[in-house]
């Protein structure tokens, strides 16, 4: 046996091809057989034909003719027919009117109520195409058969409708009692809704649209795309050493330190050498250590530089400035000179006491 085709939620508001939907409908029949669940089927797309732009009006109009004119099982909701009046001209309408009541004055009595909330609301039912210059679509919300509430939304509706279509249709929904979510009853009560207008962007599906989106746009590269400086990093290592070699190789020919930018001579530098030589230790005097020391350590920094640059083919690469101090080193200097300061307080102390007893 096959499986019949739904016709819920789903098909009902969200098919937008009238004609695979009003096939959905009458194969849904044939299968199941069951007539009510489509005549409230068709009265919620009617709804929805009031609410959108497309044309879902009269839809299954040979079927549901056929239901309220010769099926059974219709006799038992005799207030649905007030929904489909348009689909039958007077004398059928008529017929109608005979099946399912047993007098004029039964039906005029009991649908008195149904008839004058539909009185404006017909022509929305069955308006067909509604077309609009911007896409809208709607979100409510409704309680359900709990007070509970959930919402619903709906898309191309029509924003020219007034409030109180808007909520007269939405009320519709709760008289059908096919649509429940785990046994309870949904769409009992609406709440609020609102519409949401798109305002039209770009469309690439036109070439002419598409070139001129496209005129003024850079190269977008893929996201799995190295790095530059990764993918070329041996090559790059290579040529910067290679540059780095041949001017340094460069500078000493002309006699330019590269390190500083200034100007010297393998003569200057051997003359440093010379002076470093001739400087005799025994005769810096007690009073100035640090400045001749300071001379020497600048003396034998520049020297040490000036060697380096003499010799490329040993290193070729700058020299790496001072290591510096650790937290470690830079304590225990401090401590040092700490050591220092308390000796010298203490040499200046022990030659005032001398002069203090020389005085008595």
């Amino acid at each position: 046996m096959a499986t019949v085709k739904k016709l819920e939620n789903r098909q009902i508001f969200g098919m937008r091809n009238r004609a695979n939907l009003e096939k959905r409908i009458t194969d849904h029949f044939h299968q199941s057989r069951d007539a009510i669940r489509v005549i409230f089927s068709v009265i919620a797309i009617s709804v929805r034909n009031g609410l959108s732009t497309s044309d879902f009006s009269f839809m299954a109009k040979d079927l549901i003719r056929s239901l309220f004119l010769e099926n059974e099982e219709i006799l038992s909701i005799p207030l649905s027919c007030v929904y489909f009046r348009d689909y039958f001209n007077d004398s059928e309408w008529q017929t109608v009117i005979n099946r399912l009541f047993s007098s004029q004055e039964e039906y005029e009595q009991l649908t008195e109520s149904t008839r004058l909330y539909l009185e404006d609301l017909r022509p929305l039912l069955n308006s067909g195409e509604f077309p609009t210059e911007k896409k809208t679509n709607m979100i409510s919300y409704f309680k359900d058969a709990n007070g509970k509430r959930h919402s619903w939304s709906l898309s191309n509706v029509n924003p020219t409708i007034t409030n109180e279509e808007h909520y007269a249709l939405l009320s519709i929904l709760g008289t059908l009692t096919i649509f429940e979510k785990d046994g309870v009853r949904r769409f009992v009560e609406p709440i609020y809704a609102d519409f949401m207008t798109y305002e039209p962007s770009f469309d690439s599906r036109s070439e002419e649209e598409t070139m001129k989106l496209q005129a003024k746009a850079g190269k977008l590269l893929p996201i799995t795309t190295q790095k530059i400086e990764e993918v070329a990093h041996e090559s790059d290592t290579k040529v910067e050493l290679t540059s780095t070699s041949e001017a340094t190789g460069a500078g000493q020919e002309a006699g330019i330190d590269p390190s500083t930018d200034k100007m010297s001579t393998k003569k200057d530098t051997q003359g440093q050498k010379d002076s470093l030589k001739t400087i005799d230790r025994s005769t810096i005097p007690d009073s100035a250590p640090k400045t001749y020391q300071a001379q020497e350590g600048k003396l034998k920094t520049t020297l040490t530089k000036e060697e380096i640059q003499l010799e490329p083919e040993k290193r070729t690469v700058p020299i790496s400035p001072e290591k510096p101090l650790s937290n470690k080193e830079r304590y225990q200097k401090l401590l040092e000179q700490k050591n220092r300061n308390k000796q010298s307080k203490q040499g200046l102390l022990n030659q005032l006491n001398k002069r203090g007893k020389k005085r008595k």
